[in-house]
């Protein structure tokens, strides 16, 4: 630890020493010198978190997001955990030029004494005489123009202080937040052109790096152009060019190139640019949807919904559209739900952005199996089966430069998915259009019958090569959800009862669904049948397997039409926004990092470890065996849905739930 922990060896938070040195001295960086001399040149000098705060510097606040706002909040304090845990809300020196500090990134050396007390005057009322003269003692120091020796007698002076959370957060939000918003909002014109995330991100950089938006290069002080890419976002404001800024917040980590704190950095400026550009696709916050009351359904394994259901196909279309009949599928109404609300995308956050091509590799798959604790190891050579819902195919594994995807959403009437194949052996993937939720007509069958009709949710499953087999057709060499014996595998699904859209707030079944994996029946990607199954485009005609659905079964090494009946395979289904984030991270040399990692960490259904072990026992199940099984995941839906303010459940366990809950599932991950 640095000079100034308090941390004892348990409060490490799965950090080894040396990562906790290196979110200390993330927490140290800020280019004060930029500041002043940004607030020199553009008249921002009076911009003081004073008791007559501007009512300018108030409302810009006020447009900085939720998301923005616990950004900052997580780079200037490290976050909740180590601020109470690892420094135990007292005052840190974290070196560099750095002062005393407090709270959320309060500098007491930068500050002058009449400002602080007005800032920090609850807390000052709680002090003893002694801890408040040690305080005032710190203002005006900081380690750019006084000795080592000094700062740390002052840090021991003041060991006994305690700024809570709360408090902390109070002073942030009413004096300091204010201050470095107007300064965001006079360094960089059209800002009121911005939503709260873009804006409260440019806000995060000013914070870091001071409003320096303007300052000219001087080659001989500066050979490096430090702030090249900050003149860049301004002139990209000017201009408003704003699809231009996302690209020189992540360009400017070439600054930190082989310090101590370049992992530190790089991962913030990968965090902000990655808001920047879902605030640019998300318009306005989209409304808060009133909860709706959940009902879970009685487990039925005698039967799946593949045996009520007919499968339509193409020529079926053709026939009906040439005898002048209604084919109703196209007309059922069915809609995908907005990502705050859907069940695989909200423990991703809000307004995600659309849209973005990214590469797919085998690492990136490694990295996502890692992520979510799927025991792909016991599969030994046997390829991994995995789809991703909401993904599009740029280019293929047939292309020499590898893999291209698009990350989009999916609907009910196209298929608008991926499904690949990823030998680990070879590290070879191969993807081909499909489709991973039901059509129209199906989410429209559960609503009016209750008969049939579900979204399969993200997860790891088990299936095996067997007929996909429903009331008026079979198509041997499929794989289907069961288990060896044949029976349907349990497993939870989505169906909605309320409406023609699958939120949070929809039921949980726990059933034997049926949910497999065949062709979509059309020889081109204009359509699917399918109840809930995973579908790859193409068709089973005349005894022989046709389409991308054919080359898909060759990829997983069968060459007869009933491939290998009984094999047994895995299923890894996520998302197309998951496989962009994991793909994001080895872009940016982030995939090991543990801080970073946090984003795609969870648990969901086939997880299987060690940390699925501890979640069950804080769930209070029984003979907890470290398997995510549909019993775990009907309890988590059951804490999930009774958190204040809950608007439903998604059956995952991310680290934001972790530290709400206090668990410590993930101790492996750090802050």
């Amino acid at each position: 630890m640095s000079d100034g922990s308090t941390a004892s060896p348990d409060d490490h938070l799965g950090l080894s020493a040396a990562e906790l040195d290196a979110v200390t001295a993330l927490l140290a960086y800020r280019e004060r010198e930029e500041i002043a001399a940004e607030a020199a040149v553009a008249d921002l000098s009076t911009v003081t978190v004073a008791a007559d705060l501007p009512q300018a510097a108030i409302e810009a606040a006020a447009r900085v997001s939720d998301r923005a706002f616990q950004l900052i909040v997580n780079y200037e304090t490290g976050g909740k955990p180590y601020y109470e845990r690892v420094i135990k809300s007292r005052p840190i020196w974290p070196k560099a030029s750095s002062g005393i500090t407090i709270g959320f990134g309060y500098d007491l050396g930068y500050v002058g004494l009449d400002e602080y007390r007005r800032d920090w005057a609850a807390l000052i009322a709680k002090l003893t005489p002694q801890q408040r003269h040690a305080l005032d003692a710190c203002v005006g120091h900081h380690s750019g123009k006084d000795s080592a020796q000094t700062m740390q007698a002052l840090l021991a002076s003041v060991t006994d202080v305690i700024a809570s959370w709360s408090d902390s957060e109070v002073v942030f939000k009413a004096k300091t937040l204010p201050k470095f918003a107007l300064m965001t909002e006079k360094a960089l014109p059209n800002c009121k052109s911005l939503n709260g995330d873009c804006f409260g991100v440019l806000v995060s950089l000013t914070f870091n790096r001071g409003a320096s938006y303007g300052l000219a290069h001087d080659p001989a002080k500066d050979p490096r152009d430090r702030y090249r890419e900050m003149r860049a976002i301004k002139a990209a404001m000017v201009a408003k060019s704003f699809a231009d800024i996302a690209g020189q917040i992540k360009a400017m980590v070439r600054i930190w190139a082989g310090t101590d704190i370049e992992t530190g950095m790089k991962r913030r400026r990968s965090d902000e640019a990655d808001l920047f550009i879902a605030g640019l696709g998300s318009g306005l916050p989209a409304p808060a949807i009133a909860a709706i009351e959940v009902t879970e359904a009685s487990v039925d394994a005698r039967s799946g919904d593949d045996d009520v259901w007919e499968d339509v196909t193409d020529d079926d279309i053709a026939n009906a559209a040439i005898a002048g009949t209604m084919v109703t599928a196209a007309a059922a109404g069915a809609k995908w739900a907005a990502d705050n609300v859907q069940p695989d995308y909200a423990h991703l956050g809000s307004n995600l952005p659309t849209g973005l091509a990214f590469s797919l590799t085998s690492d990136d798959l490694a990295l996502l199996v890692t992520l979510n604790d799927f025991d792909v190891a016991a599969a030994g050579d046997t390829p991994i089966l995995f789809g991703l819902r909401g993904a599009g195919i740029v280019k293929d594994h047939t292309n020499p430069q590898g893999i291209v995807l698009v990350d989009q959403r999916p609907d009910h009437i196209l298929p608008r998915c991926v499904i690949g194949v990823w030998s680990r052996t070879a590290k070879k993937v191969s993807v081909f259009p499909a489709s991973t939720v039901p059509n129209q007509a199906a989410v429209a069958l559960y609503f009016n019958t209750r008969s049939a009709g579900n979204l399969l949710p993200t997860g790891y499953y088990g299936y095996v090569c067997g007929a996909h087999t429903t009331k008026n057709r079979s198509t041997p060499g499929c794989f289907v959800l069961r288990n060896a014996d044949m029976s349907h595998r349990i497993a939870l699904v989505r169906r909605s009862i309320d409406d023609l859209v699958y939120e949070k707030s929809d039921m949980v079944d726990r059933c034997g669904p049926g949910d497999n994996i065949h062709p979509t029946f059309f020889s081109q990607p204009t359509g699917f049948s399918s109840l809930g199954c995973q579908t790859v485009v193409g068709s089973f005609k005349n005894g022989a397997h046709a389409g991308p659905w054919a080359d898909f079964r060759k990829a997983v090494g069968f060459t007869e039409p009933a491939g290998n009946p009984g094999k047994p395979f895995n299923y890894m289904l996520l998302t197309g926004a998951e496989a962009r984030l994991a793909s994001g991270l080895r872009k940016d040399g982030l995939a090991s990092d543990k801080i970073a990692q946090r984003r795609l960490r969870r648990l969901r259904a086939g997880s299987h470890s060690d940390a699925v072990k501890i979640l069950q026992q804080r769930l209070n199940l029984p003979s907890p065996d470290g398997t995510f099984s549909p019993a775990t995941g009907e309890a988590l839906h059951r804490l999930q849905k009774g958190l204040p303010g809950s608007n439903g459940s998604d059956g995952i366990f991310s680290p934001d739930l972790n530290d709400t809950q206090g668990w410590q599932v993930f101790s492996e991950i750090g802050v």
